[in-house]
């Protein structure tokens, strides 16, 4: 499949805003509470909110982790939960132009492929 690299590139940067991770949490759960058995089931509900949206990350993803280095993935990945360019240069010790010409080598890595 042929992708549009700038509309890819404003996909993986809005991404962050059509997700909603205030619902993720951690529960403790210590081993009474794996093994026991209860008749009280929670339901976790399904967003169906921004399906596509998902898919196509998920397919962008995955093309990604065939192409980029381990570096590059984390940058892709940390652009896409909400952070600039300079906030992921700090991370890694780097310019934010330096991420934004890293992260737009990967883009042309899959766009060409």
């Amino acid at each position: 499949m042929r992708y549009d690299k700038k509309t890819v590139k404003q996909f993986i940067l809005n991404y962050h805003k059509t997700i909603d991770n205030r619902k993720e949490h951690d529960e403790d759960t210590n081993v009474d509470d794996f093994f026991s058995v209860n008749d009280q089931v929670n339901v976790a509900t399904i967003d169906r909110n921004n399906v596509e949206s998902s898919i196509f990350y998920n397919e962008i993803e995955i093309l990604i982790e065939q192409v980029a280095t381990d570096k590059e993935f984390c940058m892709f990945w940390l652009l896409a939960e909400g952070k600039t360019y300079k906030e992921v240069g700090c991370i890694f010790e780097v310019s934010g132009e330096r991420v934004r010409q890293v992260f737009d080598r990967v883009l042309d890595k899959i766009v060409e492929g």
